[in-house]
């Protein structure tokens, strides 16, 4: 039987976005093959070829190319230099090893934006052990954002610090090695916008979504489409993200994180080079979903039509604080009941406090409608003890 679609697509990383690149291309019966360090991750029985193995391993992500027609990689913290090696030989790594190598470093990440006049906060690049002697001045307020350079992820790797912890050396003890301090937005909105780019330069974008914050974890609680910001500042927020997915000559998918101040201004936090948290609602929201997108750039197809069909919020199911190991999920008869809600659960074997266990997204054509909703269930869906 001929097939339609050729391509071979090895992914690096078996989490979650992974298990829902592969349920997006399912319809189309491509093949997918996955690197993780257990097969007893999300999206390991979905793959048609699973290797076992560190994503930093050389051999192991060199065995992943040589069945697979294209790489990409759902998590940054895997091996460039190997992506840069299998580059030089002709293998299509997407998105690439050069954006992925400026991703991997937030301060790099900060410096490209003001290379390339992106508008992002002030910030100093130091290692940890002369984050006291830092021009502090320079950053409005009282508290200044900390991040390590190397190594954040979900949360992690970003703390909040008064001027005088930091001056009197507590970021050591909290990130080794490099760190850049940035200007913390007081009440700052959170915007992402999603940007899709293929190799023919065709670049579409979805509407901004807005996010809220647990502040406990610094992880998205939920987020809403489409946003409350005035229209002015959507289109501003979009202009900026599609400049900056052209200033890095991006092939791919790439969420871009942002703030907006109390002057109106945005400003870039983050990109990440990957399908993301932020972009789960496309999946019913949307008449393409963030992950058929990336499908269709790493098959050569057109980009699908990125329009929101309804309003949505999509919030996170996080481990519960009580619960590690085995668990079971309660409020699922809440869901069920509750018109315009869809689950999408993660198959993780176990839970742990505040691991990204599932989530779940609310249509309506209310927004506020669809974000009471979510709220109800919000309070019902967790994990327990089995």
């Amino acid at each position: 039987m001929t097939q339609p679609f050729k391509t071979r697509i090895g992914i690096i990383g078996g989490g979650q976005l992974g298990k829902m690149l592969i349920e997006a291309a399912q319809p189309w019966n491509v093949e997918f093959n996955i690197l993780e360090a257990s097969s007893d991750c999300p999206s390991g029985k979905y793959a048609t070829n699973f290797i076992e193995g560190s994503l930093m391993d050389d051999a192991k992500i060199k065995e992943l190319a040589a069945i697979s027609d294209v790489i990409t990689y759902e998590i940054e913290h895997v091996n460039v230099n190997t992506l840069f090696e299998l580059e030089e030989q002709g293998k299509t790594v997407i998105p690439s090893a050069r954006i992925l190598s400026v991703i991997q470093n937030k301060g790099r990440q900060k410096e490209f934006y003001a290379e390339h006049a992106l508008a992002t906060s002030s910030f100093l690049l130091m290692p940890s052990t002369e984050a006291k002697t830092a021009n502090l001045s320079i950053f409005s307020g009282e508290k200044v954002v900390v991040k390590s350079c190397t190594g954040g992820y979900d949360g992690k790797g970003v703390a909040i610090l008064s001027k005088e912890d930091v001056l009197a050396d507590k970021v050591p003890s909290i990130f080794p090695g490099e760190v850049v301090l940035e200007e913390f937005i007081q009440d700052a909105i959170e915007l992402s916008v999603i940007v899709a780019r293929n190799a023919a330069d065709e670049i579409k974008s979805y509407p901004a979504v807005e996010m809220v914050f647990d502040p406990k974890i610094n992880l998205v609680d939920y987020l809403f489409a489409p946003s409350k910001v005035d229209t002015a500042i959507q289109r501003e927020a979009k202009d900026l993200a599609i400049r900056a997915i052209e200033a890095f000559d991006g092939v791919g998918i790439f969420a871009v994180e942002l703030f907006v101040d109390n002057r109106n201004r945005c400003l870039i936090n983050e990109i990440a080079p990957r399908p993301h948290n932020s972009g789960h609602h496309t999946i019913e929201a949307n008449y393409t979903s963030q992950y058929e997108q990336l499908n269709r750039v790493m098959l050569d197809l057109p980009l699908g039509e990125t329009d929101l069909l309804t309003p949505a919020v999509m919030t996170n199911i996080l481990g519960s604080d009580d619960v590690t190991g085995d668990y079971r999920l309660d409020g699922l008869s809440d869901l069920a009941a509750t018109q315009g809600a869809f689950l999408h659960w993660y198959n993780k074997a176990a839970s742990k406090p505040g691991r990204k266990m599932g989530h779940f997204t609310v249509l309506d054509t209310n927004l506020e409608d669809a974000i009471a909703k979510s709220n109800a269930l919000r309070d019902k869906l967790r994990t327990v003890k089995p």
